[in-house]
């Protein structure tokens, strides 16, 4: 059985919608260039939107993603 929460990640995020466009930047060439498998925007997790959830198709995607955008947001 998965743990589908192995697949999340909650990345911090200055500048609301600006810095989730930010993220997205870094993400769209990884998976555009097969280094990733698709990658889908969660929910922020709290009202002051600092961080939002990011889910991967797998724990090795999620590594890489998190490797790579690292301050993505920032």
């Amino acid at each position: 059985m998965t743990n589908l929460d192995e697949w999340v990640i909650t990345v911090p995020v200055v500048g609301g919608i600006f810095g989730v466009g930010r993220l997205a930047a870094r993400l769209k060439p990884l998976a555009d260039t097969e280094q990733i498998g698709p990658w889908h925007i969660g929910h922020w997790i709290d009202v002051k939107h600092t961080a939002i959830r990011i889910r991967f198709g797998s724990v090795a995607d999620r590594e890489r993603a998190r490797e790579t955008c690292t301050g993505a947001a920032t």
